[in-house]
C-alpha cells in the first residue's frame, strides 16, 4: 500500500478520530468507536481506501516506497495473532474487557480503564508488536 493522504489529511482524520472515539466512549456506541479507529488507522497508516479505489492522492511525496512487503507478511501476522491471544488471556485475568467482550455485548457500560485498554494499550502493542524485527 503506497501512502497516499497528505499531512492536512492525515490530521484531520486524526482528529476526527479522537472525536469519534470520545463521542462513542459517551454515547456507548460500538459504532462510532470503529468509525473512529477506521479514521485512526488511515491517520497513522497515510493509506486511505476510498483514495486508493478513486485514484486520487494528496501525499506531497512524488513516488512514496510501498509499504507492504510480502515476504514477512505471514510471519508479522502470526506475531500479532499470537501476542492478541496471549494480551486477551492477560486481560481475563486482570477483569479487562477484550474487544470479543466489546463486540458481543456492545450495550454493556464499562469502566474508564476498560476503554484506556481497548482503545490505547491494546492497539499500541499491538502495532508495537508488529514493529518487532526477527
Amino acid at each position: 500500500m503506497k501512502p497516499n493522504i497528505g499531512t492536512y489529511d492525515r490530521l484531520v482524520r486524526l482528529v476526527i478520530g479522537i472525536v469519534l472515539i470520545s463521542l462513542a466512549i459517551v454515547n456507548k456506541s460500538t459504532l462510532m468507536a470503529l468509525g473512529g479507529i477506521f479514521s485512526l488507522y488511515e491517520a497513522v497508516s497515510s493509506w486511505c481506501v476510498f483514495y486508493h479505489f478513486l485514484g486520487k492522492n494528496t501525499c506531497p511525496i512524488k513516488n512514496p516506497k510501498s509499504s507492504f512487503e510480502w515476504k514477512s507478511t505471514l510471519a508479522r501476522g502470526l506475531k500479532i495473532l499470537f501476542f492478541a491471544i496471549v494480551l486477551n488471556i492477560i486481560a481475563h485475568f486482570a477483569g479487562l474487557s477484550t474487544w470479543n467482550d466489546f463486540i458481543n455485548v456492545p450495550t454493556k457500560k464499562l469502566s474508564w480503564d476498560n476503554y484506556i485498554f481497548l482503545f490505547a494499550v491494546y492497539p499500541f502493542l499491538l502495532g508495537f508488536v508488529s514493529k518487532w524485527k526477527k
